[in-house]
């Protein structure tokens, strides 16, 4: 993976889609915020890869990847939202981002 890389979340219902770029590490570890909110893509201690808030709550984690099997890198394909009582299915893609052709 290269560090210009970016991460979308397609909803599934919908195929409405949050894009994700690279920043600073977060807590010692790859992070990636989304371009219009506040929310990261980023490695949780004992969570494993993870979407949090501003505050470090996890909302957002891989569907079908256990954490023993996670890897450097966040798990592309289906993940899971929760917030409140909403919660969707969206597909994590991986493109290269801005900068990656240079």
């Amino acid at each position: 993976m290269r560090s210009t890389d970016c991460f979308e979340f397609r909803r599934r219902i919908d195929d409405v889609c949050y894009r994700f770029e690279p920043v600073a590490p977060r807590g010692g570890y790859p992070a990636w915020k989304r371009v219009d909110f506040d929310l990261w893509l980023t490695w949780i201690s004992g969570s494993g890869w993870c979407v949090v808030d501003a505050h470090g709550v996890a909302n957002s984690r891989p569907w079908n990847v256990e954490l023993a099997d996670q890897r450097n890198e966040p798990p592309e394909g289906e993940w899971l939202s929760k917030k409140g009582d909403k919660s969707y299915v969206y597909d994590l893609v991986r493109f290269p981002g801005p900068g990656a052709g240079e």
